[in-house]
């Protein structure tokens, strides 16, 4: 009893809830009812078979999860998929050119598709593995029928289990992950606001929430192509940014209250904080789609109204206005409660689109609208999806070509070698090979010594057995409860080692074996993950981590970009040769590579973590181009400023700005301190040109009020991104240094 106990206690510290437990029961119930079933029941080897892979490839090899009803889904498609894909193995099983050649492009296909979102990317490795069983000799198009009948039956069996034994956990849904922060930067608002008269109250103000994707497991991350997972996205980019808006607020009160306490702008986040609370209530509530009654989503419209409100009374103030040392932390403050309004609004709107309510339609289908998705078609979304990672720069294009090759060349080398369980070696790079050199070498060196000792057990079982089919009988439901549990369990070598065991008890049922199957088995596998290493090693060998400062650097210098068009377009110097809607959609486009490189980056972490603070980096890309989004969207078609020397300050300060963006993406590609610049001042003080006449008109919003303000918000924006591009500056410098 005790150590009945004590085992107990192990497995709770290991896997609380049993959660891995209960999956390798589930999977190893609905695998064994369809194996025996085939083989002992219908004397069927082939339906066997891939009765048997059908339940591993969507048990083990597959990541299901979600409400119980998008898990069947799941089943239900990936059903279709792998029909698909066993019928293409079959039939271009008839040449060994012709299994590499259809290896390397299905390959690809299935591991490309994972762009499509987390529950494509869930089933992606086992669509593989479906694929690559029937590629092999013999060629036998007649067993074609025998061998999806094997995978239906798995898939019906998993997908029943799933519903009735034992059900898995419901993660927590996104859509409560958000309202729970959009609660606490609200929260946080109202006691900054509250906070008024105590400059301490406000300076004790932390401004730290934020909703890293990083804390949540990639399955469960809204990074689907459709309407509402982009919707989704997208709230969580626009809280990341009404997070740092409150924030950046919090720290301007300190130097100048009223900038945030009193007058139009307590008014605008008055309105501000009612809407947050709206759209947290919305998105705390279960979203029933079958449900007609369901909560409407917040509306926009009084965030909108007071917005308007709010520049119309900004361009209204006139001599009243006054100008001292405290003028540029008003335009700052200005421009953070603008920004944070917008944001607030887009949030709304975006929280109407995760309740599958339609919206207005955007002013272009254009990814540098916020919303150019909003009533698109879910094909016309998915292609776009593909399309815009169709490129070396892409992390997702990366492993699907790295993996489409090392699974041809193992293929290719299994067919010339003749090896007869050549499927092992291909299986051994589909499960060893990893997104970059460093963690492949990781996880070789276990699987390595994990399937040498599952070998030696696999041989003596098998010697001391011999032919006596009943020990494989009883023995193969619990050793695959094992297999399926010591991998996530007690580690790699672990899984490596009971499943080595689990295939040998597998195929000593449907055919005569000797204790050379496990030599061969282990032969395969040190192949496979050798091939696999050096297609690593010769493609984009360090991955997401080095393709991290490639891809900011680029992303910078498209931001860089934008931001001298947004400047340009506003100032209206020489609007016909600007395309702003170029320019933001190309760093809309590569900042969304980013995002996705940054997340694969963390993903590939062993160890300590850069000293570069990439988030800080990404932040301030966000602030830049969505930034600008912001301002165009405000100002509208803008026309020429009145004050030209005003103007060309504007530029001048873009431009310096701009400069600092690209030094910034110049910094992150060095490598020692020595290689560092002198960086460029970005900054034109204020006093330059507000004691000159057209400054003063500015001011005070005389001549043209609209273009005053439109040139204080311009103003505002400018100095708070090269303010934080020095600070992002600054934050590499040290990190260089300390190399």
């Amino acid at each position: 009893m005790a150590l009945a106990g004590d085992l107990r206690k192990w497995l709770e510290d290991k896997d609380p809830s049993l959660v891995a437990v209960k999956r390798a029961v589930r999977v190893t119930l609905a695998a064994c009812v369809a194996f025996y079933f085939s083989l002992y029941v219908l004397d069927n080897t082939q339906m066997a078979t891939f009765a048997s892979f059908g339940c591993i490839a969507f048990g083990a090899f597959s990541e299901v999860t979600g409400e119980p009803w998008q898990r069947t889904k799941t089943y239900a498609v990936g059903l279709i998929a792998g029909i698909v894909v066993v019928t293409l193995g079959t039939a271009l099983a008839v040449t060994t050119w012709a299994a590499v050649a259809g290896m390397f492009v299905v390959g690809f296909a299935i591991a490309y598709a994972g762009v499509g979102g987390p529950r494509v990317a869930g089933v992606a490795n086992g669509l593989q593995l479906l694929y690559i069983l029937p590629s092999f000799p013999p060629y036998r198009p007649e067993a074609l029928g025998s061998r999806l009948l094997g995978l239906i039956l798995a898939v019906v069996l998993l997908a029943i289990v799933d519903r009735v034994l034992w059900p898995p956990p419901v993660p927590t849904p996104f859509r409560h992950r958000l309202a729970e922060v959009i609660r606490a930067v609200r929260d946080r608002l109202v006691s900054l606001l509250e906070s008024a008269g105590d400059r301490q109250a406000s300076a004790q103000f932390d401004g730290g929430i934020s909703l890293r994707l990083s804390r949540i497991p990639p399955l469960q991350r809204p990074t689907g192509p459709g309407r509402r997972d982009r919707a989704a996205m997208h709230a969580a980019t626009l809280l990341r940014g009404v997070e740092g808006r409150v924030s950046a607020l919090a720290q301007l009160a300190e130097q100048h209250r009223p900038a945030v306490a009193h007058g139009e702008g307590a008014t605008l986040l008055d309105a501000t904080v009612r809407s947050l609370g709206e759209s947290a209530e919305v998105l705390a509530r279960p979203l029933d789609d079958h449900d007609d009654r369901r909560s409407p989503g917040p509306d926009p419209a009084p965030v909108e109204d007071a917005l308007t409100h709010y520049v119309q009374r900004r361009e209204a103030r006139a001599a009243s206005v006054e100008v001292d040392s405290d003028l540029p932390t008003r335009l700052r403050s200005a421009v953070a409660i603008e920004e944070l309004a917008v944001w607030t609004r887009d949030l709304a709107e975006a929280t109407r689109i995760m309740q599958g309510e339609h919206v207005p339609e955007p002013r272009a289908r254009s990814m540098a609208e916020p919303f150019w998705y909003a009533n698109s078609s879910t094909l016309s979304l998915w292609f776009a999806r593909f399309r815009g990672h169709f490129t070396p720069r892409s992390v997702f294009f990366q492993n699907a070509i790295r993996l489409a090759i090392g699974l041809a060349l193992a293929r290719l080398v299994a067919g010339v070698l003749d090896l007869s369980h050549g499927f092992w070696m291909l299986l051994a790079t589909l499960t060893l090979m990893r997104t970059s050199v460093a963690t492949t070498r990781a996880a070789i060196v276990p699987a390595f010594l994990g399937t040498v000792a599952g070998g030696l057990v696999a041989a003596l079982v098998l010697a001391l057995a011999g032919g006596n089919s009943l020990v494989y009988e009883v023995a193969f439901p619990f050793v695959m409860i094992i297999a399926l549990t010591a991998g996530p369990l007690i580690g790699l070598a672990a899984g490596q080692a009971a499943f080595t065991l689990l295939v040998a008890m597998l195929f000593a049922q449907m055919a005569p074996v000797s204790w050379r199957l496990a030599e061969v088995r282990v032969l395969d596998v040190v192949l496979g993950g050798l091939l696999g290493a050096v297609v690593g090693l010769l493609v984009w060998p360090r991955g997401a981590q080095g393709e991290m400062r490639r891809i900011t650097k680029v992303t910078l210098e498209t931001a860089a970009n934008d931001l001298e068009s947004t400047v340009g377009s506003l100032a209206h110097r020489d609007v016909a040769s600007l395309d702003r809607q170029g320019t933001a959609e190309v760093a809309v486009h590569f900042l969304l590579l980013t995002d996705s490189t940054y997340a694969q980056y963390r993903s590939e972490l062993r160890s300590a973590p850069d000293a570069i603070d990439w988030l800080g980096v990404l932040g301030l890309v966000h602030e830049v181009v969505r930034g600008g989004q912001v301002l165009r969207r405000t100002h509208g078609t803008a026309g020429p400023l009145p004050w030209p020397g005003v103007a060309a300050d504007l530029e001048n300060l873009g431009s310096g700005t701009a400069d600092q963006l690209r030094g910034l993406g110049r910094l992150l590609s060095i490598k020692s301190a020595a290689q560092q610049a002198e960086p460029k001042a970005a900054e034109i003080s204020v006093d330059s040109w507000i004691s000159t006449s057209d400054g003063r008109e500015v001011a005070r919003r005389q001549i043209d009020p609209a273009a005053a303000v439109r040139v204080l918000d311009l103003w505002g924006w400018l100095t708070g991104v090269a303010f934080d591009s020095r600070r992002a500056s600054d934050g590499v410098r040290r990190a260089i240094e300390s190399r």
